[in-house]
C-alpha cells in the first residue's frame, strides 16, 4: 500500500522541535502492539533497513518507478522540519530491537488561498493487510487537521486498488490523471468527513 510524493532537497534551516505529543501505543486488530511516532534523524539505520526489505512491487508503487532511493535521499526522509511536513512511523519490538513497519509521510505546500499538502504512505509486504496503513493514515490526517492544513493529495497507481480503497473509506476522492490512466490522484479536504470519523479508527 504506496502513494508517491515528491522528494524535497534537503534544507539546514532552524527546525522545530520534535512533536513528541503525537507518541502513541496502539495496537492493530490481531493484537499486535504497535508504537506510532514521528521519524527522527536517528532513525536513518531504521529507515534504511525498512526499504531494503521492500519487494520491488512495493517499492514500484512508492516510486511509481524501479530504481532504489540514494543514500541522501535517506537522509532526507529521516531528517525532517516538523514545521513543514510529518513522517509517522510505525514500530514494533522483536527480540529486544525495534522493527520499522510503515510510515506515512506529508509535506506542506501552502499558497495564498488555503494550506494543503502531499501525502505518501507505505507499509511493509508482510504487514499488508492488517490495517496497519488505516491506522496510520488516520493519524496523519488527524495531526494534519490539526496542524491547520484544509486539503490532502496524492497519487498513486491506478492498479493499486488496496490504496485506492482505503482512501476512499477516509473520505478521499479518487479520479483518475487527465490524459495518465495509470495514475489515480487522491484528495481529502478537512470538511469532507465529520472529524470523529478521521480521529478514530
Amino acid at each position: 500500500m504506496t502513494t508517491e510524493i515528491a522528494l524535497r532537497p534537503f534544507a539546514a534551516a532552524p527546525r522545530a522541535p520534535y512533536p513528541a505529543h503525537l507518541v502513541e501505543q496502539t495496537g492493530l486488530a490481531d493484537g499486535t502492539p504497535v508504537t506510532i511516532r514521528p521519524i527522527r534523524a536517528g532513525d536513518l539505520p531504521l529507515e534504511r533497513a525498512f526499504v531494503v526489505r521492500l519487494s520491488p512491487h512495493t517499492r514500484y508503487q512508492r516510486l511509481l518507478s524501479g530504481r532504489k532511493l540514494l543514500p541522501g535521499e535517506l537522509r532526507r526522509l529521516t531528517d525532517i522540519d516538523y514545521a513543514r511536513e510529518l513522517a509517522l512511523i510505525a514500530l514494533a519490538r522483536h527480540q529486544g530491537r525495534d522493527h520499522m513497519l510503515g510510515v506515512a509521510r506529508y509535506v506542506r505546500e501552502d499558497s495564498a488561498e488555503q494550506a494543503s499538502c502531499d501525502f505518501a504512505i507505505v507499509i511493509a509486504d508482510r504487514w499488508q493487510g492488517r490495517g496497519l496503513g488505516e491506522v496510520l493514515l488516520r493519524r496523519l490526517l488527524r495531526a494534519a487537521r490539526a496542524d491547520g492544513i484544509g486539503v490532502v493529495g496524492g497519487i498513486t497507481l491506478s492498479t493499486n486498488a488496496a490504496m485506492i480503497a482505503l482512501a476512499r473509506k477516509l473520505g478521499f476522492r479518487a479520479v483518475r490523471e487527465p490524459g495518465n490512466a495509470s495514475v489515480t490522484e487522491l484528495r481529502w479536504q478537512a470538511g469532507d468527513l465529520p472529524p470523529e470519523r478521521i480521529l478514530h479508527s
